[in-house]
């Protein structure tokens, strides 16, 4: 499950890069525009998605990597076992938040998608947008069951 992890955080972190590169090419792009002639519309609508595809897309691999903010300072102190005990009800706890999250991120897709909804100032369909977001929480999803069960089976064998 690790590996398969691996290569989906890695590949999910390649398309939040290209996003990334989206949007400072739209923004230096908008910023020269505007010196020249007038900027783009719509710019911050876009700008705005791509910032979301970005957070959620590279979630995954933060994870993986444990490229997070930990704050231990009071739980360092605490024996290994309450530590593991601590990390299985904080991951368990994570991962049926965030597969709320993911879950109804894909029901919010389904029902832009079937409602035909637009956004607001370029007018076009945004549900491809919350689709890639929901793939990025999903995505963030198994790593976060994968550290629950690790952390699970280091608690079950000390």
């Amino acid at each position: 499950m690790h590996k398969f992890n691996w290569v989906i955080s890695r590949l999910l972190l390649y398309v939040a890069g290209l996003a990334l590169l989206m949007m400072v090419f739209l923004v230096v792009g908008n910023i020269v525009m505007r010196q020249v002639s007038s900027s783009f519309g719509g710019t911050t609508e876009i700008v705005g998605w791509l910032t979301a595809v970005v957070v959620a897309l590279s979630l995954a691999y933060s994870q993986v990597t444990k490229a997070h903010i930990e704050l231990d300072l009071l739980v360092e102190h605490f024996p290994v076992r309450l530590q593991s005990v601590l990390y299985v009800l904080v991951s368990g706890a994570s991962f049926l938040f965030f597969s709320m999250v993911a879950w109804k991120l894909w029901e919010y897709g389904f029902s832009a998608m079937q409602r035909g909804s637009l956004s607001q100032t370029l007018r076009i369909a945004f549900y491809p947008v919350v689709y890639l977001v929901a793939l990025g929480f999903s995505a963030f999803c198994l790593v976060l069951l994968a550290d629950f069960l690790s952390s699970l089976k280091k608690v079950v064998t000390q």
